[in-house]
């Protein structure tokens, strides 16, 4: 592939806290041949004045006079952007001096694929880490994922604007999960690549958006609906798509001596038609875990009795440790 432009794409939304030291590690990348293309959808604090501040020619700034959504702005970020590639970056992340070139490397060995992610560090506030968001290792992988969680950052990815407009027009609309919906739909024709290290730096602190909201947690679960019907149809029952679609609306409520059984048969069966699943499974026991399931020491007993050939993979040493820091 041609060393065509980039356009990085960064909606901002009263973003003055962390948009400098998020432009600055854009602008230091090793490739530099892109722009950045920042727009301010109505924000109140000083965000517009921090971009007008960069002199630099690859700095385009568009502000909107009022808020319109981050789906409409990224909509038009899209429209906007003046190269065939597009990166994502929120105002609030960071991103590795070798991002770009991993990721236009990718494209050149891959030239059918039309999005390209990598896993991310978690930072926090004062860019402390706080763990580590992880991929999948294949694309049958993410397709099963996707079915329960969204696991790829969306300041990761890399997309080919042109193909992504005319097959399926942009982001869909969504409360805050255009990234899920789209991803969902882009994995299901197998063109998503999965770089397997960290190439950004994803922040969590107040007002992430990983911070979900109660119409955020009905439109993930409608998405996740939506993926477990495509992916699961003929592999599981009506009875098991249901436990395990409510189970992860409602993970509190889990019963791990229901759940276990019913999550480890259809994913024998994915396994079947699919190939492993390698750590992913244990990662979304994990993730159950972090977000309100019964005690690690109930799924212990429920995997000893229904799954042990999966208490290996279960990540053990982050859900206690998860377990003391929420303390």
């Amino acid at each position: 592939m041609s060393r065509s432009a980039v356009t990085v794409l960064m909606p901002a939304f009263n973003a003055g806290q962390f948009i400098a030291d998020s432009m600055r590690s854009v602008l230091a990348q090793d490739w530099s041949d892109f722009e950045l293309l920042v727009i301010d959808d109505g924000s109140t604090d000083d965000t517009a004045n921090i971009v007008s501040g960069f002199d630099d020619q690859r700095v385009r700034l568009l502000r909107h006079e009022e808020n319109r959504g981050l789906v409409a702005t990224l909509n038009e970020g899209l429209r906007e952007a003046r190269a065939p590639l597009v990166a994502r970056q929120d105002a609030d992340d960071l991103c590795r001096a070798d991002r770009f070139s991993r990721q236009l490397a990718h494209f050149d060995a891959c030239p059918d694929d039309l999005a390209v992610a990598s896993e991310a560090q978690l930072v926090d506030d004062q860019n402390r880490r706080c763990g580590i968001l992880r991929l999948p290792r294949t694309r049958q992988q993410l397709r099963w994922d996707l079915c329960f969680r969204n696991p790829i950052p969306h300041s990761s990815v890399m997309m080919r604007r042109q193909k992504l407009l005319a097959e399926f027009g942009g982001y869909p609309e969504s409360v805050a999960s255009e990234d899920y919906a789209l991803w969902s739909s882009i994995a299901a024709t197998a063109r998503v690549g999965l770089i397997k290290r960290s190439l950004v730096s994803y922040r969590i602190h107040s007002s992430s958006v990983m911070m979900t909201s109660g119409k955020t947690a009905a439109d993930i679960a409608q998405i996740r609906g939506e993926n477990m019907e495509k992916v699961f149809g003929g592999l599981a029952t009506h009875h098991q798509l249901g436990l395990l679609a409510r189970s992860w609306e409602n993970p509190a409520g889990i019963l791990w001596e229901d759940y276990v059984p019913a999550f480890e048969s259809v994913a024998a069966a994915f396994e079947k038609h699919h190939g492993t699943l390698g750590s992913v499974p244990g990662i979304e026991y994990q993730t159950l875990i972090a977000s309100g399931a019964p005690s690690a020491l109930k799924l212990l007993r429920a995997l000893s009795q229904f799954a042990p050939y999966r208490l290996h993979i279960v990540p053990w040493h982050r859900i206690i440790a998860s377990a003391f820091v929420s303390r």
